[in-house]
């Protein structure tokens, strides 16, 4: 009786090894991506602590610096504090005002995802907007499911 009892808990360890799955992650890295659709200059964003580098105006993607954490699936009211500077981007701007750096800081939600990407596109847009796009594409690109690539208005010569 013993024997059978032993081999019966053999094959089922056996079984349950079998059909383990490998559990999902829970949370994913993802470099961080600028795109600036405005005509200023910034010169450095962080968010949620992690730095992301600079972005001329009207420019970006790219340039990747890593890495800020982020869920494996997305829920109402995910978001993350970003925090960037500005001055003029136009080198023509010679008031003394335009070469001083001002800082902005927002909470903002980050674009519902269904599948994690391996970057978070950071759009810099009029007004102070910002938009959080997980992607495993950059702006541009057929199916991205953010704004597209910035766009230099007529006469911008800089």
């Amino acid at each position: 009786m013993k024997l059978f009892a032993l081999l019966v808990l053999c094959a089922l360890a056996l079984l349950g090894a079998c059909s383990s799955k490998k559990p999902a992650a829970e949370s994913y890295s993802a470099s961080l991506s600028p795109y600036n659709h405005t005509e200023d200059y910034i010169h450095q964003f962080y968010v949620d602590g992690a730095g992301g580098g600079n972005s001329r105006p009207f420019g970006g993607g790219g340039s990747f610096v890593c890495c800020i954490s982020y869920p494996a699936k997305w829920h109402p009211g995910l978001s993350a504090t970003v925090k960037w500077t500005t001055s003029s981007g136009n080198p023509a701007d010679t008031k003394p005002e335009a070469a001083l750096e001002q800082w902005h800081e927002r909470v903002i939600p980050i674009d519902k995802y269904d599948i994690p990407g391996s970057t978070l596109n950071v759009h810099f847009l009029a007004e102070g907007d910002v938009r959080l796009v997980i992607s495993s594409k950059g702006s541009g690109a057929k199916g991205y499911p953010g704004p597209d690539y910035p766009v230099k208005p007529p006469g911008w010569k800089w």
